[in-house]
């Protein structure tokens, strides 16, 4: 059974979220989450297009922990401030949706800027920045989401520092837009290969929008597009980040090149 299974269900039994239309609505997996609840394996690494809803996924799922597992602890790194505080008014609503929905309260003993703590069963969440090199390093964690890794300055020492606090049973998700040739393609590359324990997951954005919204953003974005909405992993690294080189070109012979050797 997935590591997400019983998340999943507490999420649509008692979480809402606020859709594009700023209204509030039950909180139903979407079909790409579903998928990533049936390929996860508590070691997980997301190159995704935009708005496919893993973040939101992802903090719901941990709310349910802070919610009902005792002393757990569930830490979420946003690559800036104000990402952060977007994460945990998303967290405090997913917290209100579950009291409306079971007509109780979560009593928090804490709430702050950037952590909450229930007052009922001692469990705590908290919300970090990568800007912080040491975050995490004297915890235990149970959860780990780092969202927006490939954006981080130092990703590598952040995944090392945060990562070996982690409980072993826990989940580390890392969660990201693709930003270029950077630590985190080397990263996911070397996932790929099955050389850190992490399994990486790519949703295509044809698995997620229609042919027809997708026709009608092409046009709107123009050569933008591939970088919004991209249909492979390695389209979405070189379509993003800062580059000179002629996209298509690249992922022509980036396509048709040898394995390099390795020794």
């Amino acid at each position: 059974m997935s590591k997400y299974s019983g998340p999943a269900r507490f999420i649509e039994d008692n979480l809402s979220i606020i859709n594009k239309d700023s209204k509030d609505v039950p909180f139903i997996l979407n079909p790409i989450q579903q998928k990533f609840v049936d390929d996860a394996t508590g070691r997980d690494i997301i190159l995704k297009a935009r708005q496919q809803g893993f973040s939101s996924f992802i903090l719901g799922a941990f709310t349910k922990d802070f919610i009902l597992t005792e002393n757990s602890l569930s830490v979420v790194l946003a690559d800036i401030a104000d990402n952060a505080q977007d994460l945990l008014a998303r967290v405090k609503h997913f917290i209100k949706a579950f009291e409306e929905k079971n007509n109780t309260k979560v009593p928090l003993k804490y709430n702050s800027k950037y952590e909450l703590q229930n007052a009922h069963n001692n469990a705590r969440y908290i919300i970090g920045t990568a800007e912080n090199t040491e975050f995490g390093r004297s915890k235990t964690i149970t959860n780990l989401h780092m969202s927006e890794a490939a954006f981080y300055k130092h990703f590598r020492k952040l995944h090392a520092s945060a990562g070996t606090a982690l409980v072993p049973s826990g989940r580390f998700v890392i969660e990201t837009t693709a930003n270029g040739f950077n630590e985190f393609k080397t990263f996911y590359d070397e996932s790929e290969l099955g050389e850190t324990g992490f399994t990486p997951h790519f949703y295509p954005a044809q698995d997620f929008y229609s042919e027809e919204f997708l026709s009608q953003e092409e046009k709107r974005l123009g050569r933008l597009f591939k970088q919004e909405y991209p249909r492979t992993a390695l389209e979405a690294f070189i379509t993003s980040g800062e580059t000179y080189f002629d996209t298509e070109a690249m992922q022509w012979y980036l396509e048709r090149a040898k394995d390099p050797m390795r020794v």
